[in-house]
């Protein structure tokens, strides 16, 4: 788990120092307690979702074009961007994006 990458997302306005493990965590803010290590734990949860909807996004963006009316197979666009929208109900940290039409 990336510490750094969590701390800097969920608690950029906190002060606080990191290694890699979470004992390595100082935390220097006296406004909010030191997060637990289940509680960062379930913040990374949250920010793999968060990369996963921001790569299915740019995935249709890059894809929009593709499902105007005079596009060449545009049906199997129009599936694959339909299976990325359905992609988050279903996703898995390890599971693969679906496959782009050729």
């Amino acid at each position: 788990m990336d510490y750094s990458k969590i701390l800097t997302k969920y608690y950029l306005n906190h002060s606080w120092s990191c290694g890699e493990t979470y004992d390595s965590l100082e935390w220097y803010d006296t406004t909010l307690a030191k997060p637990t290590e289940e509680e960062l734990l379930l913040r990374y949860d949250d920010l793999l979702l968060d990369e996963m909807r921001e790569e299915r996004n740019r995935l249709l963006q890059e894809s929009d074009y593709r499902a105007l009316p005079d596009y060449p197979q545009r049906d199997k666009w129009i599936l694959y961007r339909q299976a990325l929208r359905d992609y988050p109900s279903i996703w898995l940290p390890d599971r693969p994006f679906p496959e782009t039409p050729e």
